[in-house]
């Protein structure tokens, strides 16, 4: 394909036009109490040929040893070159020959554009859509940055990142967003997450806000949300501050692997959640973790200022 044309397709495609040109989004997923374990026990990677792919991967295939036993624990992986832009064709065949097949792709933001539109004209169903972000800056307050888009609390996997990035102190924050607030079946496993306050807003559904280092009203702020003077303080059974107000009584802790970047334990915590093995997955309409941490912005291994769009996808 001519350069001038390739880009010129990038930049039409690029940041938010899909909507502006009249392209649909792709079809809400299927009801939350229907059987996948189909899909999860035949899950595959699909990388986008981007400069994050071995990090994620990584954190991706650590995901699948440690949750899967579907091809001896290694995560199938499909390579994506510049198929999207010259071939696509060729990934419509791909997508409507896995039939019962759940994937999860990365790729940058002009490729998304046209996977998307993709994915809807295969009558995928869409689980989780997510805009990742390290910003490289020293006056940021929170330099890296997740935003994510579920079918519903039973796909997020921002519980989850949270208590990875949390520990290797990390300032960040992950907003979630639910286009439904059942939680089905699932009963996510509990982690350590006690350094965080946690907040509600609302009632049914409720906004719930968990808060570390930062009080409420400028942790709104920070992640763009309306300031809101009423924050309500979310209380255990027993009285004391609790992360959760909803926690299982089945809930057990997990020991979490370590990462050498935040890609890789983002990779990691989507691939895990598409598994099944999400946590802290509570019921509301949507959720945001905010952590700062007493520490400058620490070293990220050359991985910052990245961005990517990760797609969790059943079709």
């Amino acid at each position: 394909m001519d350069e001038t044309r390739r880009h010129l397709i990038k930049g039409i495609l690029t940041g938010g036009t899909l909507l502006a040109l009249g392209i649909p989004r792709i079809t809400q997923a299927a009801p939350i109490n229907q059987s996948l374990f189909g899909s999860t026990h035949n899950c595959q990677l699909l990388m986008g040929a981007t400069p994050i792919d071995e990090a994620f991967a990584k954190g991706a295939q650590t995901a699948c040893a440690l949750y899967s036993s579907y091809c001896q624990g290694i995560l199938p992986a499909f390579q994506l070159e510049d198929e999207l832009l010259t071939n696509p064709v060729r990934i419509v065949d791909l997508l409507t020959q896995s039939h019962n097949m759940r994937w999860v792709a990365i790729m940058d933001d002009a490729n998304a554009a046209i996977f998307t539109e993709l994915v809807r004209n295969a009558e995928g169903r869409l689980l989780a859509l997510g805009s990742h972000t390290s910003i490289s800056s020293d006056n940021i307050s929170l330099p890296l940055r997740h935003v994510w888009t579920t079918a519903s609390p039973a796909y997020s996997a921002g519980g989850l990142l949270a208590s990875i990035l949390m520990q290797n102190q990390h300032n960040f924050s992950i907003t979630e967003n639910f286009l439904a607030s059942s939680l089905g079946d699932s009963a996510g496993k509990e982690v350590d997450l006690s350094e965080f306050l946690s907040y509600q807003l609302g009632d049914q559904p409720p906004i719930r806000l968990h808060c570390a280092g930062v009080p409420p009203l400028e942790a709104s702020q920070l992640i763009g949300w309306r300031a809101s003077q009423n924050w309500q303080p979310v209380f255990s059974q027993t009285g004391s501050s609790s992360t959760y107000q909803d926690k299982t009584a089945s809930a057990t802790a997990i020991e979490l692997p370590p990462f050498d970047n935040w890609i890789e334990a983002t990779g990691y915590a989507t691939v895990a959640t598409a598994l099944g093995k999400g946590i802290h997955q509570e019921l509301c309409s949507r959720r945001a973790f905010v952590h700062r941490s007493g520490q400058r912005y620490p070293h990220h291994h050359g991985l910052a200022g990245k961005h990517f769009v990760s797609f969790v996808i059943d079709v």
